[in-house]
């Protein structure tokens, strides 16, 4: 933990609008910093972060971010590549990952998943085999997470293999808002839960709603 107790949360490859967001929101709960590949790119969406958040939040690089976190959020538009998994392997022995990462492709007009076979979890979990990896944050939209004011009263999906780990990121999860983890099972079905994400897009785009969609289960 840092010195004022916090737990220390890094958010990797945290440039982009998912990594914004969910930097922004967990730094009311967590110290944070935001890792990336440009540490001056990664300072200036930490800047922006702090302000809207009232809370500071630092900047690194991936490698470093990984290394002095506890947990880490893999906040990367696509799949990782393995060059980067094995750098941050080491940082992230025996610490919690949560891989909200869904690889999609445009193909017809309509979003699918690019990566055939094995979930982005799942290829997360095997790449770092001394981490405990769960999945989450599949579909909340990065630009609502963005918006301060909203509430985000949305079910988020948590795949993990076993109760613990999801107990772990489901503390992640309901820091955030008013969102509310469900555990859906073990990371061999990660898949079927990153593939909502494509699913809403698509209702969006055909059918034009603003703003994004996310999911409640009733």
């Amino acid at each position: 933990m840092s010195r004022e107790g916090k737990t220390r949360v890094a958010v990797i490859g945290g440039t982009g609008d998912l990594g914004f967001g969910l930097a922004m929101r967990l730094a009311k709960t967590y110290e944070v910093t935001i890792g990336s590949r440009d540490p001056e790119r990664a300072a200036a969406t930490a800047a922006k972060a702090s302000a809207l958040s009232g809370a500071q939040v630092g900047a690194k690089t991936n490698v470093e971010a990984a290394q002095g976190c506890e947990i880490a959020v893999l906040a990367v538009p696509e799949l990782p590549s393995a060059d980067l998994l094995a750098s941050l392997a080491p940082g992230l022995t025996e610490k919690l990952v949560i891989s909200p990462i869904v690889p999609m492709v445009l193909k017809g007009g309509v979003f699918s998943l690019s990566s055939p076979g094995e979930s982005a979890a799942e290829r997360v979990a095997r790449a770092l085999p001394a981490s405990r990896v769960a999945g989450a944050f599949h579909t909340v939209p990065a630009v609502r997470l963005a918006r301060p004011e909203e509430e985000l009263a949305y079910d988020v999906l948590v795949t993990a293999d076993s109760r613990a780990v999801f107990d772990e990121a489901a503390k992640v999860v309901s820091s955030v808002g008013k969102l509310r983890p469900l555990y859906a099972g073990p990371l061999a079905v990660s898949r079927l839960v990153e593939g909502i994400t494509p699913a809403l897009i698509n209702a969006e785009r055909l059918n034009k709603l603003r703003p994004p969609p996310s999911i409640k289960l009733v």
